[in-house]
């Protein structure tokens, strides 16, 4: 986030500002064996970025299985915003998956070679409604960034207390999932009592990112897609969307409510 001086038009006159924009860089993701991937990214939490999509992804299970890992920073290619580089190696060899394969798959009823391990959940009370309508509340008091600049996506993981367990943004919602994922793989959370609360609408790789991580509960302030819906609906995924106010809609899982 950088502050800027701008000219801004108001009831037919201008003035000269200082305003808060977000800020956006490329990284750049080489994982031994694999092409390079790509993203781009709110330039900070990078590592947490790289180790949450590697469990969402499906390549890594825990933090462990990176045997190593190698960040740089390449200011001088940095056009429009800086470039960050990191070298991954993993313990086990890829599978033959590839995101692309997966965000595809999602959309329809069969679950591609290479995710057959997902197994469904099984549902249990894991939160009250009640306690649910609570986190978008806790979630804008700890987001004081999009206040600032309009241009943020966040994603939170709460514990079924409602403890914070991990906070991310970014200007990509997926961006910002994978982000919360890293940090609480790594901090050693407990994913799989965990609720994961997005700003974003969840599409069908958010869902996957889910389901890799062992996360029974999904919920947002938007909308679910068809895709997402699907997944929640074989595998037992807690799927919430347009959580606000006193409302919301469960697309799956009245199991794991009622706490």
């Amino acid at each position: 986030m950088r502050l800027i001086r701008l000219r801004r038009y108001k009831q037919g006159v201008y003035e000269e500002v200082e305003d808060w924009v977000a800020e956006e860089g490329l990284l750049v993701l080489r994982i031994e064996g694999a092409g390079a991937r790509r993203f781009v990214i709110t330039p900070e939490m990078i590592r947490e970025f790289v180790y949450g999509h590697l469990l969402g992804a499906g390549f890594i299970q825990k933090a462990s299985e990176v045997a190593s890992y190698r960040e740089r920073l390449r200011p001088e290619t940095g056009m429009p915003g800086e470039v960050v580089e990191v070298e991954v190696s993993l313990r086990s060899p890829l599978g033959p998956v590839s995101t692309e394969e997966v965000i595809w798959a999602a959309c329809g009823a069969e679950v591609p070679e290479g995710y057959s391990r997902l197994k469904r959940l099984s549902p249990h009370p894991l939160i009250s409604e009640q306690q649910l309508i609570r986190i978008p509340k806790l979630a804008a008091e700890r987001s004081e960034d999009f206040k600032l600049t309009g241009a943020y996506h966040y994603a939170l993981l709460f514990d079924p207390e409602l403890r914070l367990l991990a906070l991310a943004k970014d200007i990509g919602r997926h961006n910002a999932v994978d982000k919360v994922i890293g940090q609480a793989l790594l901090a050693g959370a407990d994913l799989e009592t965990a609720i994961l609360y997005t700003t974003g609408r969840v599409t069908a790789g958010i869902a996957l990112k889910a389901l890799q991580a062992g996360i029974p509960l999904v919920a947002s302030r938007g909308a679910a897609l068809l895709g997402a819906v699907h997944l929640a609906r074989r595998f037992r995924l807690g799927l919430v969307g347009f959580l606000r106010g006193e409302r919301f809609n469960l697309y799956w899982g009245a199991g794991w409510l009622g706490r």
